[in-house]
């Protein structure tokens, strides 16, 4: 497949192609990327009550290079990483904000690191204006890092250069080395999962 051909499949759909007959190719591609949008909600619970703190950040000027292999139905990346203050997450009202911030140690460790390793096109995709995949993710938060997957997230094609990905996942505080606290002398008590919702809105060029 001449290098053409296989950027202009690329910057329609993220890495997706047109048809999934040319997840055959192994050399590595470079296309430069540019987050045009972020929205990233946590939520969790107490005994008592829940909470959802919510960021929404616009564009970021800086764009980045990402290093992409296809291989069948299965995209690798390098360098797809994006970086997030958690002094941006808004939970509602000032006190839950500043018990967010504390529960997740951002004095400590202010930002959240989200980076995209992989993605697998399932099978049963009959559309390329929506695609469901599963992507393969790492998480960097209180200074932990964890892989994860995300089953059924999806890659919406917005233009033949703009594109969302979307996903959400249930998470243990206590894998990234964070111990729910309990409140008013024990009454009040946080659980240990959290539910992870995000939307991240792309721009793909070719180099």
């Amino acid at each position: 497949m001449k290098n053409g051909t296989r950027n202009r499949i690329l910057t329609s759909v993220l890495l997706v192609g047109l048809t999934y007959a040319v997840f055959c190719q192994s050399e590595p591609n470079y296309h430069r990327v540019k987050v045009t949008s972020s929205s990233i909600v946590i939520n969790g619970k107490t005994n008592v009550n829940h909470f959802r703190c919510r960021m929404d950040q616009p564009a970021i000027n800086d764009s980045i290079v990402v290093k992409n292999i296809w291989t069948n139905l299965k995209i690798e990346f390098e360098g797809l990483s994006l970086k997030y203050s958690l002094y941006d997450f808004e939970c509602g009202i000032r006190a839950m904000s500043n018990e967010f911030l504390e529960l997740m140690k951002a004095d400590e460790e202010p930002y959240l690191f989200l980076q995209l390793n992989a993605i697998t096109i399932c099978p049963y995709n009959d559309s390329f204006d929506e695609l469901v995949v599963d992507a393969e993710v790492e998480i960097l938060l209180a200074g932990v890092r964890r892989q994860i997957t995300i089953v059924n997230g999806t890659v919406r094609n917005i233009s033949s250069a703009k594109l969302t990905i979307e996903g959400d996942k249930e998470l243990y505080m206590t894998d990234f080395g964070i111990e729910p606290p309990t409140k008013f002398l024990g009454i009040v008590k946080v659980t240990d999962d959290i539910h992870i919702q995000f939307e991240i809105g792309m721009e793909v060029s070719a180099l």
